[in-house]
């Protein structure tokens, strides 16, 4: 629980900011708000006692799974040119491996990898409605984050879905990080061309230019492996080469470094806050509706009167 991770000053804002969505929540109620939007809410109120989350979105191609097999360092999950992740898989620290169904689409999977204990990553379905359920479950999840990391691929980056998804993110006002993948697949002179291509799009749909990184995730889990194997193949590249070529440890650093506790919280408390602001903006135009359809009311009382 994040509760137990705090210090006193730090409890005392997250215990405010708490009863600043309860009192949302309670409003929402009264303008009858719907039941999607009152649920959606709730998730938010209960992801504030929960560890920090990092969801990462993407097409289906593009190597979501990839991208957090080379993270752990060993291939956890399915890969492939299909659709491979069918449900939301959240991936929480234990001290076994094991794997639970917590709800219809969400598949809780238990590592023994330190750096979980303070983050849990979440790897959704595809947001191409190649599988419109897939896309469906993904959308809904993304307000629950606290960091979205949105994986795109280096041989068609920002196609149009991902245009629309990006607006959706930006709406629910969550911080993004854009991780290019694949890049071992373009010479240098393309990798810049491509960064630029992505900085441009990501600046007219966000707003503001985020963090890029241009990896290769498989290159960053074969480094890791032959790592870990400690033997080296004679006329095959080292782990060191390889590692260095996947440009993987500025985006590992910037995860596992540069999110420190403090960057955390900060984010932690800052996402709902996005949620908030959201459905407040969605419903003061309810509210507004109905305040003038009691001024005409009053208006008609003090004529009769």
């Amino acid at each position: 629980m994040l509760r137990n991770l705090l210090d006193q000053q730090q409890a005392d804002l997250l215990q405010k900011e708490r009863a600043l969505l309860e009192d949302l929540r309670v409003t929402l109620a009264r303008l009858d708000a719907t039941p999607e939007d009152q649920r959606r809410l709730a998730l938010t109120l209960r992801q504030l006692e929960e560890l920090f989350l990092l969801v990462i979105v993407g097409e289906f191609n593009a190597g979501k799974s990839a991208f957090i097999n080379a993270l752990l360092g060993q291939k956890l999950l399915a890969e492939g040119v299909t659709p491979t992740t069918n449900r939301i898989n959240v991936l929480r620290y234990g001290a076994e491996q094991s794997q639970t169904l917590r709800e219809e689409d969400v598949l809780v999977l238990t590592l023994p990898v330190a750096w979980l204990q303070e983050i849990n990553v979440v790897d959704t379905p595809g947001t191409n409605a190649v599988i419109q359920r897939h896309q469906e479950i993904t959308e809904d999840f993304v307000p629950r984050s606290d960091l979205v990391l949105f994986v795109t691929s280096a041989d068609r980056p920002f196609s149009e879905s991902e245009r629309l998804f990006m607006e959706r993110i930006r709406a629910w006002g969550k911080k993004v990080v854009i991780v290019v993948n694949k890049v071992d697949i373009l010479n240098p002179a393309d990798v810049s061309r491509v960064r630029a291509f992505v900085a441009e799009n990501a600046l007219k749909l966000l707003g503001v230019e985020p963090e890029i990184f241009m990896v290769s995730a498989r290159l960053a889990r074969k480094a890791k492996e032959a790592d870990q194997q400690g033997v080296r193949t004679a006329g095959q590249p080292s782990a060191l080469e390889l590692w260095a070529e996947s440009r993987f440890e500025p985006l590992e650093r910037y995860i596992l470094d540069t999110l420190d506790e403090t960057e955390r919280l900060r984010l932690k408390l800052l996402s709902p806050l996005g949620v908030a602001a959201k459905l407040h903006e969605k419903y003061a135009g309810t509210a507004q509706t109905r305040l003038d359809i009691l001024g005409d009311d009053f208006t008609t009382i003090d004529t009769v009167e």
